[in-house]
């Protein structure tokens, strides 16, 4: 759903943004405080009462960017833990594997990480509004996205107009729905996790954990679809935990089904309380976040400028992760960084002539330049290196999931699904 102005109400906007952003999240704040240090005119809306009001995946490998965005050092500040390996279990734990990511992993606390991007972003001058929800796009009469029209903790309306909007908003994009993303084709469930006490010892366990299930491997689940649990250590007796479902080839595989979020938690509570090698962990541990949300795991969209243009889709939003991984804040923020690099160009062209606010938008947003925006972030080596690891997954799951199948299957072909995780690491 969106809302059309006429020409009439186009002709009487007088007050716009250079950039509006949907979603105070790492995407979205990375935007505010790139174009805010170029002297653009920003803000941000976000429907919590805080940025980035839910945690998420709490590591990142090191890449200058971060150094950019949060200051030099920042992340080492924070930090508990950074291990360089990941280790790879078996269907019932029967093998292992040990496999070099060739570069630490940093664990930190998520919420002094996600206020330095809210510090850095006022400090660039971008305005923040929390507790808004943006309720559908406004476009124009030739269908480009003008702004969003969203109400406050008191209900009351508003309308937000900017020549430029970029939809950070996450696994379930509102500016993304609003026209025609299908988010259940993109996303996977994944149950988070977050603990104290737990049953492992940093200096014996540093590295993250994960325990592959086959589709229809559990006899409480027979028809449960493939799917990966975790816990990563982070610092005394503290994990990140969680289960990820494998949704991209699940459409092609028989007697697979997906199930419902009773379903999930059922067999999220049975892995904590049975499962080899991944149960003893939780012996008396103490929950600190536990819920059941979706990660785009699957595949990119189509089009990342949305409709007649106005609109770009970045991070979470987009689909935009390291499917290998399951890892997206960096990825997000760093095509973030490269939307407003393409779009500040013609923001500032326009900036630059007497036209009206209708003129500009259409200036910017002709056919051609829609085009040209999409081919050069196509051109980008972080969208290569997406592309890349979505292509990779896909090859590895049509192998393990759809012609091995069975918990037995891969236990016997270890060796090559072990080649196949380090090649690609």
């Amino acid at each position: 759903m969106v809302i059309t102005f006429t020409k009439t109400q186009m002709e009487s906007i007088t007050d716009w943004y250079d950039l509006l952003i949907v979603g105070a999240g790492t995407a979205g704040l990375t935007a505010a405080i790139i174009a805010a240090r170029q002297n653009l005119r920003v803000l941000v809306l976000e429907k919590g009462s805080k940025v980035g009001p839910l945690p998420r995946g709490e590591s990142m490998a090191y890449f200058p960017l971060e150094d950019e965005i949060l200051g030099k050092g920042f992340i080492e500040g924070i930090m508990t833990v950074g291990p360089s390996f990941r280790r790879y279990h078996s269907p019932m734990d029967k093998k292992q594997t040990l496999v070099d990511v060739h570069t630490p992993y940093r664990f930190f606390p998520w919420h002094p990480f996600i206020e330095r991007f809210e510090q850095k972003a006022i400090a660039a001058g971008a305005s923040i509004l929390t507790g808004v929800e943006v309720l559908v796009p406004i476009i124009s009469p030739s269908g480009i996205c003008i702004g969003v029209q969203c109400k406050n903790a008191q209900e009351e309306s508003h309308e937000y107009f900017a020549l430029s909007t970029i939809g950070a908003d996450g696994h379930s994009s509102v500016i993304g729905q609003s026209f025609g993303v299908d988010y259940s084709t993109i996303n996977c469930p994944i149950v988070k996790f977050l603990g104290d006490n737990a049953q492992v010892d940093i200096s014996k366990t540093p590295n993250p954990q994960f325990f592959m299930l086959s589709p229809g491997q559990l006899e409480i689940a027979p028809h449960f679809p493939p799917a990966a649990a975790y816990y990563f250590p982070i610092g005394g007796n503290k994990i990140e935990a969680g289960l990820m479902l494998r949704m991209g080839q699940v459409s092609k595989m028989k007697n697979i089904n997906q199930p419902s979020n009773e379903e999930i938690m059922k067999v999220w509570a049975f892995l904590k309380a049975q499962y080899p090698g991944f149960s003893s962990v939780f012996t008396d541990i103490k929950v600190e976040y536990e819920g059941l949300t979706q990660m785009p795991n699957a595949r990119m969209v189509e089009h990342f400028i949305l409709g007649k243009g106005g609109a770009v889709l970045v991070g979470d939003s987009a689909g935009f992760v390291d499917a290998n991984g399951s890892s997206g804040l960096y990825y997000g923020m760093k095509m973030a960084a490269e939307w407003v690099g393409i779009l500040s160009v013609p923001i500032n062209q326009v900036q630059e002539t007497d036209s009206n606010f209708s003129q500009k938008i259409n200036d910017i947003w002709k056919n051609a330049n829609r085009e040209e925006y999409e081919n050069n972030f196509r051109k980008t080596d972080v969208y290569k290196h997406i592309k890349t690891s979505y292509k990779l997954i896909g090859l590895s799951e049509t192998l393990i999931f759809r012609w091995i199948k069975t918990a037995k299957g891969l236990n016997n072909i270890w060796g090559l699904f072990s080649f196949m995780i380090k090649s690609a690491s």
